[in-house]
């Protein structure tokens, strides 16, 4: 096989990948400081934290799709078609924001009613409130950021990834901690730093793509019905993929938080260490993804083929590295975020055993992210989120099956790990049969299978 895609993937993956890990990266930031404040924060973030993500999936799931467009525009030279895609993300992000601001509070309530301790209960909905009453930069920054990485200028989003990624460390030092004269707010600081964060890189992008004369351009801004209609209908078929595997992940840590603080914290530690082996992946795939929309826009479809395999082996290294890393020094990586309150010891040995199945895993979803990077970008959304939503009720249902009859850590973790292996198969074996060459995602898109 000649590597030929590699160089150009490798180019734009760094900058992505720094991109996609900005929110696990704040939220790692985050439960670092909340260590340092109580346990009981630690262990409310995992939760709180996986049903932001799950929420703001679907919309800046939807809204980053614009990126998708823009890949197929650029490819084939139409630098009208560039910035208009831009303006549809644009449109769904300030869509996305009011949505967001009139679900925050009544969702928020619902952790009171998932059987966890009192005082976890109130410090999850407490950030989840925050996060989602803010999710209008995230989706912003997803919808603009895809617009750069589309035209292949991804440094720009390094350098804002990377002005948001500081901004947050400071700013949760200082409000959940009352560092620096700022008050201690505990786990609403850490939220608070978040959005503050995330609303510095949305002013940034807005001000590239006005500096790019996006916002003057008038035939870009015009509204068309039709043309928005055409990129709905793939992109929020991906944006409820991205947040039905969320909610099954959100799901399967409420179900584990029934089995105690010290599971529910260790699970969540767990989780946060797997985004830094699973968001650079992600990076990698949404790198992947911008070079499967060129070629298609370029209307070179054989090209596709061999960036997907070449990408995948490249993810597959990245992830065989992290899973030694996982399985060799899981204390260690742990103790980082179990505190030294009195049942660290108890998060460390517990958290050992999870970072074991979480090692096995990294195995099989470096299929799952950059196949399914490459079908989203190839227009094979429908498919996709409809095989999903089959497999994730599966997996739910086999959970509350064991949670009824036989309720355990190592059972619940190693279902996870099947139903991580199950869906690598599945997207194997679609991206094979080429059923995602009959999609055309800049034209007729009513003919989405």
């Amino acid at each position: 096989m000649r590597f030929n895609h590699v160089p150009r993937l490798l180019r734009l993956a760094a900058p992505m990948i720094l991109s996609s890990s900005a929110i696990t990266v704040m939220q790692i930031i985050d439960a670092i400081v909340l260590s340092r404040h109580s346990g009981e924060a630690v262990a409310a973030i995992g939760p709180s934290g996986m049903a932001v993500i799950l929420f703001q999936g679907f919309l800046f799931g939807t809204a980053g799709y614009a990126g998708t467009f823009v890949a197929h525009n650029h490819g084939r030279g139409d630098s009208d078609g560039v910035r208009s895609s831009a303006w549809l993300g644009i449109y769904t992000s300030l869509a996305a924001g009011l949505l967001a601001l009139a679900l925050c509070w009544p969702v928020a309530q619902l952790f009171h009613l998932a059987g966890h301790e009192p005082e976890v209960a109130r410090n999850e909905s407490t950030y989840f409130l925050i996060c989602m009453a803010g999710a209008f930069f995230p989706v912003i920054g997803s919808a603009l950021g895809g617009w750069l990485s589309g035209i292949g200028r991804p440094a720009v989003v390094t350098a804002v990834t990377f002005v948001s990624i500081t901004a947050n460390a400071l700013l949760a030092w200082g409000l959940v901690l009352g560092e620096w004269g700022m008050p201690r707010m505990g786990i609403a600081g850490a939220a608070l730093a978040t959005v503050l964060a995330q609303a510095v890189g949305a002013v940034l992008y807005a001000l590239f793509f006005a500096r790019a004369g996006g916002f003057s351009d008038a035939k870009a801004r015009r509204l068309e019905w039709e043309e928005l209609r055409r990129f709905l209908a793939l992109a929020m078929p991906l944006g409820l993929r991205i947040s039905g595997e969320l909610t099954a992940w959100t799901l399967f840590l409420v179900f584990i938080g029934r089995l105690g603080t010290v599971e529910l914290a260790a699970s969540s530690i767990a989780f946060r260490i797997n985004g830094t082996a699973f968001f650079p992946a992600l990076g990698l795939g949404q790198a992947a993804g911008v070079l499967v929309g060129h070629a298609r826009g370029a209307g070179d479809d054989d090209a596709v083929h061999a960036i997907a395999w070449q990408s995948l082996l490249v993810c597959e290294v990245w992830m065989l590295a992290m899973a030694v890393v996982f399985a060799t020094a899981s204390a260690p990586l742990i103790a980082v975020f179990a505190g030294d309150g009195p049942e660290s010891a108890r998060i460390i040995e517990t958290g050992s055993v999870i970072m074991k199945f979480v090692a096995f895993y990294c195995l099989f979803d470096a299929a799952n992210v950059m196949l399914g990077c490459v079908l989203a970008s190839a227009g094979d959304t429908h498919w996709v989120a409809r095989t999903f939503l089959v497999c994730s009720c599966t997996f739910l249902a086999l959970l509350w099956l064991i949670v009824g009859t036989a309720p355990g850590l190592v059972a619940e973790w190693t279902l996870a790990t099947v139903f991580v292996l199950a869906t690598a198969i599945i997207w194997s074996l679609r991206f094979r049969t080429g059923a995602w060459r009959k999609i055309e995602v800049l034209r007729g898109a009513d003919g989405v299978d």
